[in-house]
């Protein structure tokens, strides 16, 4: 049986939403840090860094430095780190560099020089166990990190 899977939305499907991005076109260069709260649609040269909640980088973009977001789709060229919950790398995409991510998605073609790290989802506080717990002190005292 097959299952029908979601289409990854980019950056440009937010607008639908009411959500206008940040876009930076083909003809600018930047050097330094980009920081946004909402969505970026970069297609120029970044030598420096990228924070957002949503990225972009379209075919002619091309980013030299680190990337953090909920949710990257890459189409351009990346030369560095990309620290995403979703990542999603397309046909004409160039990547050199690591990806830590929760799901990664890359279609055929796609260029990848580096290594990807899974990252596990955050624990939620109600998992962790209380610190008087008995299997906690049990795990400790097998470590000997506390006297019996």
């Amino acid at each position: 049986m097959l299952l029908k899977t979601k289409k990854p939305e980019t950056a440009m499907a937010t607008l639908k939403k009411g959500i206008v991005p940040s876009v930076f076109s083909n003809d600018i260069n930047l050097l330094g840090t980009i920081v946004s709260e909402g969505t970026i649609d970069f297609g120029g040269t970044l030598d420096g860094s990228i924070r957002c909640q949503c990225l972009t980088v379209r075919a002619d973009g091309n980013v030299s430095g680190e990337i953090f977001a909920e949710s990257v789709f890459v189409y351009g060229h990346v030369k560095g780190t990309i620290r995403a919950r979703d990542v999603h790398l397309f046909s004409t995409c160039h990547i050199e560099g690591t990806i830590m991510h929760e799901s990664l998605s890359m279609e055929d073609g796609a260029y990848l020089d580096g290594s990807c790290k899974r990252l596990d989802r955050t624990i939620s506080a109600d998992a962790v166990p209380a610190p008087d717990d008995t299997n906690t002190r049990e795990i400790l005292e097998s470590l000997r990190l506390v006297s019996v």
